[in-house]
C-alpha cells in the first residue's frame, strides 16, 4: 500500500564515492573515463556526467570507507557499445569484475553490462543495448 506524502525525490543530483586519495584518483576517472573535472580541491572532486555530478570524495589515512558492504549500489554508465567500451577500458588498463552479460530484453534487443573497479576497488558498470 502506497504512503502519501508531500516529499518527492524525483532528481538525483550527486553520487559520491569515497577514494583514498582524490590527486590519484582523477587521472583515472578523467584520462581514462574521459570525464570533464567541474571543480576541484583537496579532498573533493567533481565530475561532469550529464545530469548528474560523480563527486569524488577523499578520505582521512587509515579511515574506514563507508560504503564498502555487501548490497552497495553500483553506478551504471550508458554506453553506446558495451563491448567496444569494454575493450578500450581494458587496453588502458581497467580491471573488469566480469565479462559482458545479458541483463535484460527488450523486443529485439538485449541489455548488456560489465562492471569494472576504479583505483579504489569501488564498482562500476557500463550498459548498452544490442541487437539479438
Amino acid at each position: 500500500m502506497a504512503v502519501k506524502t508531500d516529499i518527492k525525490l524525483t532528481t538525483m543530483s550527486y553520487v559520491i564515492v569515497y577514494v583514498q586519495d582524490t590527486s590519484k584518483s582523477v587521472p583515472f576517472y578523467r584520462d581514462i573515463l574521459g570525464m570533464t573535472v567541474k571543480s576541484e580541491e583537496e579532498g573533493w572532486v567533481e565530475l561532469e556526467t550529464g545530469n548528474t555530478t560523480l563527486a569524488l570524495h577523499g578520505m582521512k589515512p587509515g579511515e574506514k570507507h563507508p560504503g564498502k558492504f555487501e548490497g552497495q549500489p553500483i553506478v551504471v554508465f550508458t554506453v553506446d557499445n558495451v563491448h567496444e567500451a569494454r575493450a578500450e577500458l581494458l587496453k588502458k588498463g581497467v580491471i573488469f569484475k566480469n565479462d559482458c552479460e545479458i541483463v535484460c530484453e527488450a523486443g529485439d534487443h538485449v541489455g548488456m553490462s560489465t562492471n569494472f573497479y576504479d583505483v579504489d576497488g569501488n564498482l562500476y558498470s557500463i550498459f548498452s543495448m544490442v541487437k539479438k
